[in-house]
Order: C-alpha cells, then structure tokens, then sequence
C-alpha cells in the first residue's frame, strides 16, 4: 500500500482550492492551492501537480494569461511527461497567433497518467506535416485517416436532480437465473463429457485384452448443486485469497480513497446509511491495468476493488462515478451471482497459468543427465497439457455469466447516475478506461491477467477496448459509434460478449443529461439509419437447420398419413424421429457450404486504411474483406500462449486481436511458436463483429504461417453432412 505523508489539514486544503476553482471562485482557489504549494516538498508529487494546473487554470479564468503563460513554462520542466505535454498544449492555445509560434508536443514514450485537460471541447486538427516529394509518400498520406485530438469538456453535473425512473428488473432477475441455471448444466455437461470419455477408454481396455475398473455411469447432480451452493457461501473468501496471492491484493483505506477521491468516500458512506448495511472492504491492486469490480455473497461481505492504474487514468469525480457503478451492483443484488461466476472462473485460469510457468520452467532446465533431461520434457509437455485443458474450460465456463453481465450493465449505469448525478463523469470514465486499457497492452506487450480472467466482473471488457482507443485517434466522438448506431447484426453477434455495446450505453448517459438539463459531455450521433437489409447467405446454416427440419416433417407427415390409409410400408419413417436429428445436421452442413465463398473471398481489397474498415456502419461477418495489414505482433510468450489465445497485431492505426487456427486445429496450436515481439505481414479476413478481429490466413515473419480457418470450415460442413447421412442409414 502506498504511503501518505501529507496531513489531514493539508488535504483538506487541496480539496478546499479545486473545490473553489469548480465554484469559479478564481481569487480563492489560487490563494488556497497557493497555501498548498508553498508547504509541499515535491512539486511532481500528483496532488502538487494537481495544485499548479488548478492555479494555471484559475489565472486563466481571471484573466491573468502572462501569469499563467510563466507558471505552464515552469510546468514544462516537470518530470512528469503528462504535466509538460498539458503545459505546452496550454501555452499553445495561450500564445497570440501573431508571433506564429506553434509548440509541438512531445512525442509520448510512456503510457499516459491522468488525464485532465481544462479546455472547452473542440476537435483540434493536428498540423499537416509536411509531405515528401515523392509519389509513394503521398499515396501513404493519403490512405492514412488524419488523427483527431480529443479535448475533454468536462461537462458539469447535476446540482439537484430527481433520481431516473427505476428498471423493471424482470430481465436482470431473469439473467440472474438463467445464468445459475446454465453453470449447473456445463458443470454437468463436462461431467457427462468425462464419463462418456471414461466408458470410451473403458471399452478400449477390453478391446486390447485388460482388466479395466468399471467407470461411474451417473453424474452426481447433487453433488453438483452442493458444490455450487459452498462455493457461493465462500466466494467473497475464495477471491480474497486468490486475488493477495496472484494479483497482489492490498486493503485500500479511507485515508487512501480519500487522497485519490474525497467524494468516492463520501458516496460510499451515504449509501451504506441509506441502504442500512455496512461499508464495503475496500482493495487495491498494484497494476496499471485499469479496473474495478464488485463481489461477496451477501451485501454484509461486499468487496470493491479497483486497481493503481484506474486511480492514475482518472480524476475525482471519474472515480467517484465508478464507485458509484459498482455499488449499483450491490444496490441489484447481482454481484453475488457474478462472485458465484468468478470462482468457476478463477480455478480453472489459475491452474492455466501456474502450469503453463511450470511447463515454461521445466523446458528451460538443462541437466546433462539423459534420463532427467527426458523425465523434465515429459513434465513440461504434461503440464502444458493441463495448462491447455484449464483454459478450455475456462472459456467454456465463461459463456455461462455472459448474458447476466450484459444485462447488469443497463441498470448499474442507472444506479450510478442515480447517486452521483454525473452521468457526464461515467462517460468520461469509460471512454478514459477504455484508452488506459490499449495503452496498457501496448505497453505490456501482451494482455495483463487480471483483465481476461475478471473481465464478466470489470465496467468494460478489454477485448472492445482497443478497438475503441484505435477509433478514438482518429475520429470525433460524434461519428465513433457509427457501426454501433446502424449495423442492424448488432444484436445478434453481442450474443458472445461479455459486456454491452459502448456506444449504446455512452448514448444512453447522454439521454440522462438531457433529461437532467445538463451539458452533455459528447456528442453522439444517433441520425444514422439503421441498416435493415439482411444478406440471406449469412444466415446459410440456419436456414438449412430449418430446412431439414421441414423436410423431416414433410416425410413422417406423409408416413404417417399413408399408415392411416393401411399402407405400411413407409411404418420405419413414421416412427424414426432420428430423421429430424438427420435432416437437421445435413441442412446445417450443405448452409456452411454456400456461405463458405461469402466468408472467405479470394480476391484481396486494396490496400486500405484499417480504420476505414471499422467505421463502415454496413459490414457484417459474411461481408469480410480479405485484407494485408503490417506491424508487430505482440502477446503473452511460451505455453501461455499456446493455443494463440493472446495473439494481436500492433499496428500504425492500433492494435487488432488476431485469430488463429493451424492446419490440425487447436491441437496443431500447440506444436507451434508463434513469433512474438517480431514484425510480421499478415493476411486474412477482417470479421467486424462487436469486438473485430481478423481470422489469419498467412502470418509472415521470418518463417510463413499458414491458418487452417479455411480447412476446417469444410471439414465441419462436410462431417455435419456425413453424420446426418449416418443416422439415416
């Protein structure tokens, strides 16, 4: 936990001056905040900081511009990158176009800390560089989208505001349920799974001759229901233990929250008086992956942690306003489920990552003995296998809390609203944890842990996030959210995501402030038609299910209706329901098929900016254009990253998750070393879904990668095919 020197009085003194500035009361705040400075020892400590642009900013406002010019020339020799990048841009808008002097800001090497920034919004175009004279040059210029520099308004909040309409909660108590419901049966599916594969073996044995044990030929529901009902009593202490030994859990004090956010503690406390339960225990981690999340059984046990990163990524009341989220979930009561979730969640990921380390660590001993040398290979590769398995059922587990973490979103959103009446700091929080997020993979070089495994848990899911911080470079907010606003498919493909589609809720927030007669923060256009023309090859598969499922019925019906008439011999196909199961499969396959030359065009689009691609509000799955994109290829190195669960290309325009299958499926994947940190050239198929990403067919770097995405989609067509026929015959 980090340290605080500063006394109680000198806080108060802070939080005195920002409050006068928020006031306008300019004379106060710059004497307050000056009082503050003068009895601080390090003027690059955060709070100092915080301090010197809230006077740069009142002097601003008073009207005191040569004043406030000198102390931002003193701010740009801070060690602070953040602060000397806002005192430049500051001096920038200050300066008198006259002189024709234009500061540059200095190009960032380190990930950004809090952003703050006091100037109304604008789009501020960069300066265009000036172009080479070559051809080449030109054509690149032109096929790259020109970055847009966002300028955070800062829109204000609500003075006094009646609290919004509550939900009906008929569909978050039905996702409650629903969710519970769907952990038992995948608890009893794998069950199932490894009693059939235990009957396989079984009869393998007898085959060869042995002496096998009788396998367990009943799945013990009970058992199940029991295990399920322990870990939801235990959960709150279950995550405590996994989160202080792998994630570096550390209780957060008030005097801590309060340092970061004065009024995040004061919401906590006025919460827990109106609710009539206790504070909540607070957390902390120590990871610049910015997050936050909510769990226990009970509201008694409530937990919220958030991480170091979110306190660094976001101002007072941004912190406050996801404080606020998270009590929402306390508010609904659906935190207890998802806890319920982040233990079948958390075991299997665990043992994912501490056997992939010991498979890793295994591989890297070299002994010269023969024998021990070969009894560490056998280790790592049984470790790696294991390691496999736990992500596998990770993944699996997972889609069983998608549709509750969803659905809590809608009124979590509201709830936070409802307390802090700063809907405008949510939106400002989201989109600031969404750009935190892609500077921390950049940064990192892979995906951090804590953001995959409590991703159903966090306030937006990782996987949008890049795509969102890569749009936001380069596009107004008001026309970000096209795809989100139009795509009528939208619906559909959120059926695998963890969490709603961002532009709708920061829509949504913004629907607030209007109704609360405040300034919204952004602008969002919601003009846009949506697009309600539906591509029947698409839904190829689908309506090939139908299809057999017609025929299938056409052919008992006349069975039928023939035996009724005294003519028996079509009796096998009045009484074969198996035909429905046949018809089914076969017209599943023969849709795969037709859709195949949809989903996988030969012909290459022309070399296109990758933003370009990702604002067109029409494109579908089945409309994915095959594309060549350059850049690094970053993600987590050796077995934690053998199934190539963790590959994403980083780009000029930003990063893209990367899907990859070999020529023999995900077991190829583990045969192969995928080359991380190396540049490569990559082609494939961009699939624009809510969370886009390309399905690889060549990864060039200093070897060539071929997919087997093509391969494997008419290897499951065609074996769809043959099963159906099987049963028919």
């Amino acid at each position: 936990m980090s340290s605080f020197p500063e006394s109680a009085s000198r806080l108060e003194g802070l939080e005195a001056g920002l409050a006068a500035l928020q006031s306008e009361n300019y004379p106060g705040a710059i004497a307050q905040l000056s009082e503050f400075l003068a009895s601080a020892s390090d003027l690059d400590q955060p709070d100092a900081l915080k301090a010197r642009i809230g006077i740069i900013r009142a002097k601003i406002q008073s009207g005191q511009t040569e004043s406030a010019i000198a102390l931002c020339q003193e701010l740009q020799h801070s060690q602070n990158e953040q602060a000397r990048a806002w005192a430049t841009q500051t001096i920038a808008k200050l300066t008198p176009v006259e002189t024709g002097f234009v500061p540059i800001e200095p190009k960032q090497k380190t990930r950004r800390k809090r952003v703050q920034q006091a100037q109304p919004i604008q789009q501020v175009q960069p300066i265009q560089e000036t172009q080479e004279s070559s051809s080449a040059s030109s054509q690149a210029a032109l096929a790259q989208p020109e970055k847009t520099q966002h300028v955070w308004q800062n829109a204000g909040r609500a003075q006094r505001w009646q609290p919004l309409r509550r939900l009906n909660p008929a569909r978050l108590q039905w996702a409650e349920m629903g969710t519970v419901v769907m952990l038992f049966l995948t608890l009893y599916g794998v069950w199932s799974a490894a009693i059939a594969a235990s009957w396989f073996w079984f009869r393998v044995q007898r085959w060869l001759n042995l002496s096998p044990l009788i396998p367990e030929g009943e799945v013990p529901a009970l058992g199940l229901g029991l295990s399920l009902v322990i870990a939801f009593i235990a959960s709150p202490w279950i995550l405590d233990a996994i989160l202080k030994q792998f994630y570096g859990l550390k209780p957060l004090s008030t005097a801590a929250l309060t340092r970061y956010s004065a009024e995040s503690y004061r919401l906590l406390q006025r919460f827990s008086q109106q609710q009539k339960v206790p504070m909540p225990k607070l957390g902390i981690l120590p990871t610049q992956a910015p997050i936050s999340f909510t769990y226990g059984c009970f509201r008694k046990f409530a937990r919220i942690v958030v991480s170091q990163g979110l306190f660094d990524s976001l101002t007072e009341e941004e912190i406050a306003a996801i404080y606020g989220y998270e009590l929402g979930h306390i508010a609904q009561w659906d935190f207890i489920w998802m806890s319920l979730i982040a233990v079948a969640l958390q075991i299997p990921y665990i043992l994912y990552q501490q056997c992939a380390i010991a498979s890793d660590s295994l591989k890297a001993i070299r002994i010269q003995n023969a024998f021990s040398t070969k009894l560490f290979q056998v280790l790592s590769a049984v470790a790696s296998i294991i390691s496999a398995l736990s992500y596998g059922f990770f993944s699996l587990f997972r889609y069983s809390g998608l549709w509750l973490s969803r659905q809590r979103i809608v009124y979590s959103d509201r709830q936070a609203c409802n307390l802090t009446g700063n809907p405008n700091a949510l939106a400002r929080a989201l989109v600031k944890i969404a750009i935190a997020t892609d500077e921390t993979i950049q940064h990192e070089k892979r995906t951090p842990a804590v953001l995959e495994s409590f991703e159903l848990l966090s306030p937006i899911s990782y996987r949008s996030a890049t795509t969102l911080a890569s749009l936001f470079k380069h596009l107004p907010i008001s026309t970000l959210f096209q795809w989100e606003q139009a795509n009528r498919n939208r619906i559909e493909l959120m059926l695998n995501q963890s969490h709603s589609l961002l532009g709708i809720r920061l829509n949504q927030l913004m629907n607030y402030c209007q109704e609360w007669h405040i300034t919204p923060e952004f602008e969002i256009d919601s003009s846009v038609v949506e697009n309600r023309k539906r591509n029947l090859v698409e839904l190829a598969p689908w309506l090939g299910l139908m299809l057999g499922n017609v025929i299938a019925l056409l052919l008992w019906s006349i069975a039928y209706l023939l035996h009724s008439r005294g003519i028996y011999q079509l009796n096998w196909l009045a009484s074969d329901y198996s035909l429905f199961t046949a018809f089914s499969l076969i017209g599943f396959g023969l849709g795969m098929l037709v859709r195949f030359n949809r989903f996988f065009p030969e012909s290459q689009t022309e070399q296109t900016h990758l933003i370009r691609f990702l604002t067109q509000p029409t494109l579908t799955p089945i409309d994915s254009p095959k594309i060549r994109l350059e850049g690094r290829l970053i993600g987590r190195t050796g077995t934690r990253n053998q199934l190539g669960q963790d590959l994403i290309l980083q780009t000029e325009s930003g990063l893209i998750p990367l899907n990859y299958c070999s020529q023999f499926g995900a077991i190829g994947n583990l045969f192969y070393r995928f080359p991380i940190g190396q540049p490569v050239v990559v082609t494939g198929w961009l699939r624009r879904n809510a969370t886009p990403s390309v399905d690889v067919e060549t990864l060039h770097s200093r070897s060539l990668l071929r997919s087997g995405h093509q391969t494997w989609s008419v290897a499951i067509a065609m074996a769809t095919i043959l099963l159906g026929l099987l049963q028919i015959l």
